[in-house]
C-alpha cells in the first residue's frame, strides 16, 4: 500500500491521538527487571524437528463449525452489526480416547487458524505437539478471516470478538456444534489461550464471562507499547479512518493490514525465524477488521479495570525481544502482576523471541512448556 500525502497526514493525526494515552500506564508497579524472572523457563534454543510419521498418523483432524451471532454482551463497550455468522476451525485430538478438557486458541492480528497448525514447514504444529502429549484443541479463524463469517470491517469490534469465543466456548461444553464425520463430543473442562490481540480477547472473554478453566495470554499487555507499536497502530487507524479495503475480492470493505507493507510486517513479528517461516506466513498474511483495530486500546483501559479479576490459573507468555514492547520497561513482569486473583500466574520467557512465538525458532521450547501448563490444567 503506497502511503500518500492523505495517508501520511492521517496517520500523523492518529500517531497524535495514540499518544495521549500514557504508553506506561501502569508502569508504577515495580518489579525485577526482564532477566529476574521468578522462573522463566529458559533452555537453550534447539532447531525445530518434525514429529515421527507414525505420530502424526494418530492424530484426528476434524473440520468444525460454529452457529454464532456478532453481538457484544462483553464489559468492553463497542459496535457489532449483530448479524448470524459461522467460525470455521478444526478440532485436533490426540490417539485414543476423546480428552475430557480441550483448549481454543485464538490468533492476532494478520494471521489465522495456521498459526497455531503451522505445516509449511517442519517442526513449527504447535497443536500437532500438544495432539501427540495427550491434550484436545479447536483452532479456529476468528469472525472476519480465513474460512469464517466476514462482516465489514466496521461491523467487528474487540468486545463483539470476545462474545464470539464466549458462543464458542458454551458450545464446547455442550457439544453444540457442527463436527465432520461424527458426533460433537462435549467438554468438561475448557482452557483458552490467544495471542497478540487474540490475548487482549481472551482476557475480555475470561472476566466478561468467567467460563473457562484455565486462561493463556501471549505476547500481550494492556500499556507499555513500543514507539514501533504506536507507529504501526497509527498507519493501520489512518486506513481505517480512510475507508479501509476489502477483505480479498468480492469480500466486504473496511479491513486494513497490519503494517503497510510485508517489511513492516515481519519488523513487527518476527525477530528470530526460519526465512522459508517467514516467506509462508507473509504468503497468507490477512487484513484485520477495522472495528477491531480502532477499539484494541479501548478495550486495554477497559482491561486494566477488570484483569484483576480473572480467578482462574493463567499462562504469561512472552518472547524477549518483542518489538511491539519497549526494551526499557518491565512490561512483561508488570502485566503479570495485574492479574491479581489468579490463583497461579505461570511465567513463560522465551529467549531471542519476536512476537509471533509459535513461528520464531525457540518453538520447541514454547511447545514443551505449554505441553507442562496444559498437564497442570487438566487440559
Amino acid at each position: 500500500m503506497m502511503i500518500t500525502p492523505k495517508r501520511r497526514a492521517a496517520a500523523a493525526a492518529m500517531t497524535a491521538i495514540l499518544l495521549t494515552i500514557p504508553a506506561g500506564a501502569h508502569a508504577a508497579v515495580h518489579r525485577e527487571g526482564r532477566h529476574g524472572h521468578r522462573h522463566p523457563h529458559r533452555t537453550a534454543h534447539r532447531k525445530p524437528t518434525p514429529p515421527s510419521p507414525s505420530a502424526v498418523a494418530t492424530i484426528r483432524e476434524l473440520p468444525v463449525t460454529f452457529s454464532v451471532v456478532n453481538r457484544n454482551t462483553s464489559r468492553v463497550p463497542c459496535a457489532t452489526d449483530g448479524k448470524p455468522y459461522t467460525i470455521a476451525g478444526t478440532l485436533i485430538l490426540p490417539a485414543g480416547a476423546t480428552p475430557s478438557g480441550v483448549t481454543l486458541y485464538v490468533h492476532g492480528l494478520g494471521f489465522g487458524a495456521y498459526f497455531w497448525h503451522f505445516t509449511a514447514v517442519p517442526g513449527y504444529d504447535f497443536v500437532g505437539y500438544e495432539a501427540e502429549h495427550g491434550h484436545a484443541s479447536v483452532i479456529i479463524d476468528r469472525l472476519g478471516y480465513g474460512a469464517s463469517g466476514k462482516p465489514r470491517g466496521a461491523g467487528s469490534c474487540i468486545g463483539g470478538q470476545a462474545s464470539v469465543l464466549h458462543q464458542v466456548i458454551q458450545s464446547l461444553r455442550h457439544g453444540d456444534y457442527d463436527v465432520s464425520g461424527v458426533p460433537a463430543p462435549s467438554f468438561s473442562r475448557v482452557g483458552l489461550v490467544g495471542h497478540s490481540v487474540g490475548g487482549e480477547l481472551v482476557e475480555v472473554e475470561a472476566y466478561s464471562f468467567r467460563d473457562i478453566d484455565a486462561l493463556g495470554v501471549m505476547d500481550f499487555v494492556d500499556g507499555d507499547y513500543s514507539p514501533l507499536a504506536y507507529e504501526t497502530f497509527a498507519v493501520d487507524g489512518a486506513n481505517c479512518a480512510l475507508g479501509g479495503q476489502d477483505q480479498g475480492p468480492g469480500g466486504p470493505g473496511g479491513y486494513s493490514p497490519f503494517g503497510a507493507t510485508l517489511a513492516d510486517f515481519d519488523a513487527v513479528m518476527f525477530h528470530d525465524a526460519d526465512p522459508a517461516v517467514v516467506a509462508s506466513a507473509n504468503a497468507t498474511r490477512s487484513l484485520d477488521p477495522c472495528g477491531d483495530i480502532l477499539s484494541i486500546l479501548t478495550a486495554a483501559g477497559v482491561d486494566l479495570l477488570n484483569i484483576g479479576t480473572i480467578n482462574v490459573p493463567i499462562a504469561f507468555v512472552w518472547g524477549q525481544d518483542d518489538a511491539l514492547f519497549p526494551d526499557a520497561l518491565p512490561w512483561a513482569q508488570t502485566q503479570e502482576t495485574l492479574y491479581g486473583q489468579s490463583p497461579k500466574v505461570t511465567n513463560i520467557e522465551l529467549p531471542d523471541t519476536g512476537h509471533a512465538v509459535t513461528l520464531e525458532r525457540s518453538a520447541p521450547q514454547l511447545q514443551q512448556a505449554m505441553n507442562a501448563w496444559l498437564d497442570a490444567n487438566g487440559l
